[in-house]
């Protein structure tokens, strides 16, 4: 004799976890209610190898619309020397203005990820930057997979730790 089975299908345990991240994400996002939530606009630049030669990389920049937005920028840098690099990758959202930093280290023939992320609020068109430094003379840094990432969001709470 087989007794029936208490536990929820696996079916609706799916479903019922699926409607829980669901409204977990629009909670944190501030989006209580769908109907009232903007899809985000996302702008998006890339480059898969860019030579940095001299001291300054060759950067990105470029300007960002009225709003709030979330940025990202990430690549992998390679040193082609035998000399050890102090490297030092910026992005920014104007001067005096929110930025992120990242400076690493790169070992001989060595590559290191970098990743730099800024949260800003623009009251009017306004200006965003990305680029990389490193010591005159230093060996060629290869700067692969490059990507600079915009999500335009509904509201941004951009506090420190406390």
């Amino acid at each position: 004799m087989t007794m029936p089975s208490t536990a929820p299908s696996r079916r609706r345990l799916r479903l019922s976890a699926l409607a829980a991240v669901v409204a977990a994400g629009a909670l944190l996002a501030g989006n209580v209610n769908s109907a009232e939530a903007v899809p985000p606009e996302v702008i998006s630049r890339w480059d898969n190898e860019i030579v940095h030669s001299n001291a300054l990389s060759p950067g990105f920049s470029g300007l960002l619309g009225t709003g709030s937005y979330t940025i990202t920028a990430k690549l992998y840098a390679e040193n082609t020397g035998a000399s050890a690099i102090d490297y030092l990758c910026t992005i920014g959202t104007g001067p005096n203005s929110d930025g992120d930093i990242t400076e690493v280290t790169l070992a001989p023939h060595s590559r290191h990820s970098i990743f730099l992320n800024v949260v800003h609020s623009y009251p009017s068109t306004g200006p965003l930057s990305f680029g990389c430094s490193k010591p005159a003379g230093a060996s060629q840094v290869l700067m692969k997979q490059v990507k600079i990432t915009a999500v335009k969001v509904n509201t941004l709470d951009n506090q420190p730790f406390g």
